[in-house]
């Protein structure tokens, strides 16, 4: 995950975090993870203290896209969980998702891919799949 951050990063993309975690938490993770300044990377971080409705609200998602100005065609989001990938699907966004222990029974149904973890995953790969995913014709309503 590191790398395809970095590899983001390099890349011009603007990274956030949309989570529904406590500040402390997500903090503690990822000084753990990046070290000291992550917040550095990325241009929102949206959690608990500002998104209080949890997922499978999208609110989360829905703050971060208009705190980022872009829409949601042009994002991607990561979960691990039903929640999280409904929450992510109702504020429109193409969801990758690496199960964990605890969710690997959830039901995935509706993601981009479904993976078990990102090890080997390029930045390149995740453009070609959403871009196979915008190039295709919306569902009929």
């Amino acid at each position: 995950m590191l790398a395809l951050i970095e590899a983001a990063r390099t890349a011009g993309l603007k990274l956030a975090i949309a989570t529904t975690t406590s500040p402390v938490n997500i903090a503690a993770l990822l000084r753990a993870a990046i070290g000291q300044d992550w917040r550095q990377i990325f241009a929102v971080v949206e959690d608990a203290s500002t998104a209080p409705r949890k997922k499978p609200h999208p609110q989360v998602y829905r703050q971060t896209l208009q705190r980022l100005g872009l829409p949601a065609q042009r994002c991607l989001a990561f979960e691990d969980s039903a929640n999280g990938l409904q929450a992510a699907n109702a504020a429109g966004l193409a969801t990758v998702v690496t199960p964990n222990t605890f969710t690997a029974h959830h039901d995935f149904a509706g993601a981009l891919r479904v993976l078990p973890s990102l090890a080997g995953v390029t930045l390149a790969d995740l453009q070609s799949w959403h871009a196979a995913t915008l190039a295709q014709p919306a569902a009929a309503a």
